[in-house]
């Protein structure tokens, strides 16, 4: 179990309107003088995000549940994946790899991979860690089971009391929620992130120019904290609202997040025929060990092979039938027949008009253990759904 440093006190008393920062946050503020030099580690350092989009803040939990709560990242990155049976780890069989899925055969439709392999092939290696730095982890906790089940059982009991135009209306909220999702704001946190490292990079080449072709004592003149800071102030927003307005055309901002935080992620067009990849970002080439050429105009059904959870695939259908944005964990197959638990995030894109121009697929290689905890969860989700329709069922033939 991934196990996280003991999280940092907040400096202001906690249930005020403006939450205090963390004690990281505070000391890079004295460090550095004003709250604008901050970067993204030293504000989101403790935060995680479940499946479902929902923010994990280490800080706000007590340490029982703090010490339980597992991250999606690797120690190690793992080239084939396990499936937990009992207390112990197995790994998954091979299967046959490209061979199994048409894609070495120009202008065939994609297959899902058939077949266990009877002689293993040559391991396509990965040419970088699936998951960079700066991408933000999933959780999976016991807090997060104990909250599904509490408003589980409260959705299930209040459904039951509405009438049939109130569950359609309430159908069609959340139905226009999720093509929002919260889990957006992960990408985009990441986006913001990465931005931020590069132009601290950028801004210490600028710092270096400025020493070597001003001498010490102008340079310092000229980098003083007061100078920067009559400086940044012309680069802060004046309002909240200006600020977020990066978020007021969330596929467009999406999109852009995905691309700066170096994620895996493809983009299919649902009007051409068998909705096949249109784009394919070097991460998830990299990741699954396909060439551009391969994937380009296919259905991203390669991914799936014979020991892929056909309900989660089922999952991903129905998203897509009802253009909402979802999340599942789901084994996939690379190339060459080995294996990597997904924890995969689709969304719909639209047009000004509100029609469906796309769908974003994002890939997130996640641990064995963090896959199997909550693939049980979404198992144990599952039964709670059957009960519910099963009850449902029951009341109305009453």
């Amino acid at each position: 179990m991934t196990s996280f440093p003991p999280a940092p006190a907040f400096a202001a008393p906690r249930g005020e309107d403006v939450p205090g920062l963390s004690a990281s946050a505070s000391a890079a503020i004295a460090a550095r003088g004003t709250p604008a030099t901050l970067n993204l580690d030293d504000i989101f350092g403790d935060v995680l995000f479940t499946p479902d989009g929902d923010t994990v803040f280490l800080n706000d939990q007590p340490e029982s549940v703090r010490s339980e709560i597992l991250g999606s990242g690797e120690a190690v990155i793992s080239n084939h994946a396990s499936r937990q049976d009992g207390k112990k780890f197995v790994p998954v069989a091979m299967a046959t790899g490209i061979a199994g899925t048409q894609l070495d055969k120009p202008g065939m439709p994609s297959t899902v991979m058939i077949g266990t392999a009877t002689s293993p092939a040559a391991q396509v290696g990965f040419k970088q860690p699936p998951q960079q730095r700066h991408h933000l982890q999933y959780a999976s906790a016991p807090v997060m089971k104990k909250r599904s089940r509490r408003s589980g059982g409260s959705s299930s009991s209040s459904e039951r009391k509405m009438s049939e135009q109130q569950k359609v209306e309430r159908r069609e909220r959340n139905r226009e929620h999720a093509k929002r999702s919260r889990i957006r704001k992960k990408f985009l946190l990441e986006s913001l992130q990465q931005s931020v490292t590069l132009l601290k990079e950028e801004n210490d080449k600028l710092r270096n120019s400025i020493r070597s072709h001003l001498g010490k004592e102008e340079a310092d003149g000229l980098l003083s904290q007061k100078s920067m800071e009559a400086a940044a102030g012309s680069l802060i927003a004046n309002t909240a609202g200006d600020a977020n307005k990066v978020l007021d055309d969330p596929d467009f901002s999406f999109i852009k997040a995905l691309q700066t935080a170096q994620q895996n992620f493809v983009v299919t067009d649902p009007s051409l025929p068998d909705n096949p990849i249109v784009y394919a970002s070097q991460g998830f080439l990299n990741l699954t060990g396909y060439s551009l050429d391969q994937v380009l105009g296919r259905n991203c059904r390669f991914l799936q092979g014979p020991e892929t959870d056909p309900k989660a695939v089922e999952k991903i259908r129905k998203s897509i039938e009802d253009g909402s944005d979802m999340s599942v964990c789901l084994l996939n197959y690379r190339v060459d027949g080995s294996t990597f638990w997904n924890q995969f995030f689709i969304a719909a894109l639209r047009d000004a008009n509100g029609n469906i121009t796309n769908y974003v697929g994002v890939q997130c290689k996640v641990s064995d253990q963090y896959a199997a905890n909550v693939c049980k969860k979404q198992d144990d989700d599952e039964d709670e759904d059957d009960e519910e329709k099963e009850a449902d069922n029951n009341t109305m033939e009453q």
